[in-house]
């Protein structure tokens, strides 16, 4: 749709009027006479030009708003009558199209007689389409006329140029359609063919002739086509053009519909604006003017009163007269200062007499101010130092607290370990004495509540580990891919039982990292998802970020309130495990998470909704590396080591764990040795023929002796005979952080209690593969044990 408006601009603004037109008497009349009449004849003016200013902008803006109602308004005209001659050709052409398939007129095709009594009447039906006027013809595929509709007369008559234009559409075997122009007016001129269905050519045609007039309904509306330009505009009109949409065998001619339609009415707004705004502005000019007297009279009201005050003072002197002050504006500041002037007079002599007295008072009114001012600096430092010392003192004990929880957890773990390992290893050697007795399965419970109780030292001893500061991170080329499918291989069925879907996204991102901690971190993530996610599904991921990896673990859940966000972090806290359910966990999975996290530079953060679910983000600020992650090593066989036969050492102070760790070791083939100290295992030494291959030592031994002391005085002796050190591994059962890193900086071997009985034999296995190419002096420790400190934390 289109529109355009010509004609002058009826907008005007008046000039402004330059001051030297403005009258002798007018300048005299603004500068003479009271103010109050002065105000007001200024206010007036000024209201004069502002009552003109805010009419001609009230006629510019009323003026162009109805110009663009009215062609607003002419546009839904144009609109309105555009659909409805869409709608007479739509229906005209449907007609046409459907007369044209007619069963009448195919008949009509093939009889050659009797067509003027059956087929004229039935044409004669169509002299008018919805409302619409039209002349047909109905031709054989030569184009000879064969009846029509009646219409043959006037301005409908089918000439022989129509004729000749049928013949050719014929010709081109399809519909077609023409705007022809005929004695002044236009015509709409269009074609059907009757197609033969076997040979696919016209057998026979309807040609039929619809005046333009007649198509469009609104009077000052007119159809025009793509043939044929506008006709000019007249001036003070404005016209609109709006394209239709018409059926396809019309849509070649471009037919457009065209509504003129005069401008904006301006005649019409002057007849009521300009009165309207002429009453306004009379009436806003004689309410300025009355206005604006009654301000300026009130307003030189204490004018007057000073006047009246300074011819009293000069006629009778001054006896203590004071001048009315009203207000704040400037009349009443120059009645203020007018007393000012009077009180400074009489208040000269007073001012001399009590500057003296003033600036004592002044003085020690300082003089106290200041006195006050040290007071409180010395109050508030005073104030400061006890605040400090009381933070001090709370550090302390906080500290002291800590001290005394770590020891308590390192006496506790230690003094449970022992027992706790007696009866790890003295079930697994009655578990190999048994057999298939029918009691064997007493002692699988047994085992099953045994490493319930191992699990939680291990977490334990992880927790003290790491606090100790003995894990250190083996940095190396890790697939995250590979993690991904591991973990996915290892929850799937367990999720699966539980009736939710476990999935993780692969992933070719590698990076440099510890693979066994941050493989322990993501497995940790996913036991808490699965523990606490009984539907949906839980999923593991990763995407890149702008110099970070984000590791997300999504889950459906029971979710986290936000007051538990920070604290789940915690070292045994479970939101929804009053009862301490050892099936919900231990509470420290989420402690370790954290611990190891901030070992490794990570950050990880949770993001919850309770009933909806969790998400715990770890991130990684390191980019992805572009070299391919390095293949893993195979997995070792998941049967039992072959530990074959040597003799091993065993130092141990606990009759229970001595007696337990000797069993199982001649339960696996082996001669084992026991001795509660480092002398008597010197002792026994002298009286053996061959050295061991094993020396297994406890690392607290009675008189506070250690573990490693008796390895070293075994070592030494073994080295003046002349032979090689075995494998050395020292075991221990305590978690202060001061003991583990005591015992990581010995370089020997080190197991933390309890052990199993498939660690044990891993051991004996260990020494017979490592004993023929051991170096006499000290070993560091071999290759498996330099895991020990990921294999830890895998428990």
């Amino acid at each position: 749709m289109s529109a355009r408006m010509t004609g002058p601009d009826p907008h005007r603004f008046p000039s402004a009027i330059p001051p030297s037109a403005i009258p002798s008497a007018a300048q005299r009349m603004l500068t003479s006479g009271r103010l109050a009449r002065r105000f007001a004849l200024v206010s007036l003016m000024l209201g004069v030009l502002i009552a003109i200013l805010i009419g001609a902008s009230l006629y510019v803006v009323s003026s162009r708003h109805l110009a663009r109602q009215h062609l607003a308004n002419v546009e839904a005209n144009a609109s309105l009558a555009a659909r409805q001659t869409e709608g007479l050709l739509d229906t005209l052409v449907t007609t046409m199209r459907e007369l044209a398939d007619n069963s009448v007129l195919a008949t009509a095709l093939v009889d050659s007689a009797g067509k003027e009594t059956y087929l004229v009447p039935f044409l004669s039906s169509f002299d008018h389409i919805a409302s619409v006027p039209l002349a047909i013809v109905f031709t054989d595929f030569e184009g000879d006329q064969i009846a029509n509709n009646g219409r043959q007369a006037g301005a409908l008559t089918i000439t022989a140029a129509d004729m000749a234009w049928l013949r050719a559409a014929i010709a081109a075997g399809k519909p077609a359609a023409a705007v022809i122009h005929q004695d002044g007016t236009h015509y709409l001129l269009a074609a059907e063919m009757l197609i033969y269905s076997r040979t696919r050519s016209p057998e026979g045609a309807l040609l039929y002739k619809v005046p333009f007039d007649s198509l469009v309904l609104h009077p000052e509306a007119e159809l025009l086509h793509m043939a044929e330009p506008p006709p000019p505009l007249p001036p003070d009109m404005i016209a609109v053009t709006v394209p239709l949409t018409v059926p396809d065998r019309l849509s070649a001619l471009g037919l457009q519909l065209r509504l003129e339609a005069p401008g904006t009415p301006t005649t019409a707004l002057l007849s009521w604006m300009l009165p309207a705004y002429g009453l306004v502005a009379l009436a806003a000019l004689l309410a300025i003017y009355i206005g604006s007297r009654a301000v300026g009279i009130h307003m030189t009201r204490s004018l007057r009163e000073l006047e009246r005050l300074a011819g009293s003072i000069a006629t009778d002197g001054f006896t203590g007269q004071r001048a009315r002050v009203r207000g704040s504006d400037e009349v009443s500041a120059l009645a203020r200062g007018f007393n000012a002037m009077l009180d400074h007079i009489a208040a000269i002599q007073r001012e001399r007499e009590m500057r003296a007295a003033e600036e004592i008072t002044i003085q020690r009114t300082l003089a106290e101010r200041a006195e006050q001012a040290r007071a409180e600096a010395e109050s508030a430092r005073n104030e400061e130092e006890r605040s400090r010392q009381e933070a001090v003192m709370a550090l302390m004990v906080a500290e002291r607290a800590n001290a005394a929880k770590t020891h308590f957890l390192a006496a506790a773990s230690h003094d449970l370990r022992q027992p706790v390992q007696s009866l790890v290893l003295l079930t697994s050697a009655l578990a190999l004495r048994l057999g298939d007795h029918p009691a064997a399965s007493l002692v699988g419970s047994i085992e099953a509540s045994m490493d319930a109780l191992c699990r939680l030292l291990d977490a334990i001893l992880d927790i003290s580990k790491l606090d100790a500061g003995t894990v250190s991170p083996n940095m190396q080329t890790v697939s995250l891919g590979a993690i991904f499918a591991r973990l996915e291989g290892e929850y799937r069925l367990r999720a699966a039982e539980k009736g939710i879907a476990f999935r993780s996204v692969p992933t070719d991102v590698t990076l440099h990292a510890d693979p066994a901690l941050l493989e322990r971190i993501i497995r940790n993530l996913v036991e808490n998802a699965l523990r606490y996610t009984d539907r949906g599904r839980i999923l593991l991921g990763c995407r890149r970020g702008r110099g970070t990896l984000r590791i997300q673990i999504f889950d459906t859940g029971i979710g986290i309130p936000p007051e538990h966000l920070e604290r789940i972090f915690h070292e045994f806290y479970q939101i929804s495990n009053p009862t301490r359910d050892r099936g919900k966990g231990l509470g420290l999975g989420l402690a370790i998470v954290e611990r190891l996290a901030r070992l490794l530079g990570y950050r990880v953060h949770v993001a919850s909704r309770p009933d909806r679910g969790s998400c715990f983000t770890l991130e990684i600020p390191m980019p992805a590396l572009s070299a391919p992650a390095v293949a893993p090593a195979a997995e070792a066989a998941a049967d039992a080591p072959q530990p074959g036969r040597g003799i091993a050492l065993v130092i141990d102070d606990d009759p229970l764990v001595r007696e337990g760790l000797t069993l199982l070791i001649e339960d696996l083939g082996w001669r084992a040795v026991a001795a509660d100290s480092a002398g008597h295992a010197l002792r026994l030494l002298r009286d053996q023929p061959h050295p061991p291959d094993l020396v297994i030592a406890d690392y607290r031994l009675e008189a506070g002796a250690t573990g490693l002391q008796a390895i070293g005085a075994v070592e030494t002796a073994l080295k003046e005979q002349g032979h090689a050190s075995p494998l050395c591994v020292v075991l221990t059962g305590d978690t202060a952080p001061e003991r583990i890193a005591d015992a990581q900086a010995s370089g020997y071997r080190i197991l933390h209690k309890p052990i199993a009985a498939k660690e044990v034999a891993q051991l004996l296995s260990d020494a017979r593969q490592d004993r023929p190419g051991r170096d006499p002096a000290r070993s560091p420790v071999p290759e498996g044990a330099g895991r020990r400190n990921s294999a830890i934390l895998q428990g």
